[in-house]
């Protein structure tokens, strides 16, 4: 019988690379993780996830987590604060090096720009990118641009409206947490893949308008499609995220919105990744949210936040 690699996927604490840790223990592989807390780690160890705790600002912290791992599935959390990500980015990948994994695949959790934007979302993003590539570690950078699950923010699809900060004639093609961890995994799986920048991204692109059709489709009401102003979004955000990370996260739909056609489109995806994880339709992702409880009638999330 073959015995699996020992893979560190950094994040499988929260959704996205929680996603990635579940399908690698399906396939049979032994996970470790790091996290900042002993009941965190404890939760994890429940769920078969090996957890070590420690902290992407503190190096040292980062050494046992590497033990006897050949991978590692590197996500970072969304922070706009430059030398923090510097910080982030050098710990960890140079635990990885000094490791000697033979692979680093690295999600940078939204698009990376090749020039200057001016948008610290971006900008960040590439330096780190360059980090990765300049370390020698065979790695594979994959860039998603919007997940489906942002859909479930309180507030977003509410009295029969989607409001959400993208022009609403613009097509942009959306991804599941789900398929960017199946794509993640795939990466994982070929080292071949190693030296280059793949964009993951959903099967389909779609406007604004569009989303609200395949709403109202689904939740068989009349949605429209309400192109949200960045700064009311950016006012809704700050108590939950900070402002800091609301004003990033701001700049970057400002951004998207005068330049949707330079983000990635579904025929960019590789064709081995697609034939490998043709990626979930809108639709049927919305009927997934309805049948585990969201979008329905009284619930949390189809609630004014």
């Amino acid at each position: 019988m073959e015995t699996k690699e020992k893979i560190l996927v950094y994040g499988a604490g929260g959704v996205q690379g929680g996603a990635v840790a579940r399908k690698l223990l399906e396939e049979g592989y032994t996970v470790h993780t790091v996290v900042r807390s002993s009941d965190k780690a404890a939760q994890l160890q429940e769920q078969g996830i090996t957890a070590f705790v420690g902290d992407l600002s503190d190096a040292d912290s980062l050494t046992s987590a590497h033990g006897g791992v050949s991978k590692v599935f590197l996500l970072l959390p969304v922070d706009y604060d430059l030398e923090r990500n510097r910080q982030f980015i050098r710990n960890t990948v140079d635990a990885a090096k000094h490791a000697n994994v033979k692979l680093l695949v690295f999600n940078t959790s939204g698009s990376v720009l090749d020039d200057d934007t001016g948008v610290t979302a971006f900008d960040i993003k590439r330096e780190l990118v360059a980090y990765v590539k300049q370390s020698g570690i065979p790695s594979i950078i994959l860039q998603p641009i919007f997940y489906m699950e942002n859909f479930l923010i309180p507030g977003v699809v509410d009295n029969q409206t989607l409001a959400y900060p993208v022009p609403a004639d613009r097509a942009i093609a959306w991804i599941s947490m789900e398929d960017a961890a199946a794509y993640g995994v795939y990466a994982l799986n070929h080292p071949e893949l190693a030296g280059q920048t793949l964009p993951i991204v959903g099967p389909e692109a779609l406007t604004g308008n569009q989303l609200a059709e395949q709403f109202s489709a689904v939740l068989d009401q009349e949605i429209q499609f309400y192109s949200l102003p960045v700064e009311a979004f950016e006012g809704a955000l700050a108590p939950l995220l900070g402002k800091d990370t609301a004003a990033g996260l701001a700049d970057s739909y400002r951004w998207v919105g005068l330049n949707t056609k330079l983000l990635p489109q579904p025929e960019q995806v590789i064709d081995k990744m697609r034939t490998s994880v043709p990626g979930t339709p809108l639709i049927e992702w919305v009927k997934k949210a309805m049948q585990d409880g969201f979008f329905a009638p009284g619930s949390e999330l189809n609630r004014n936040s």
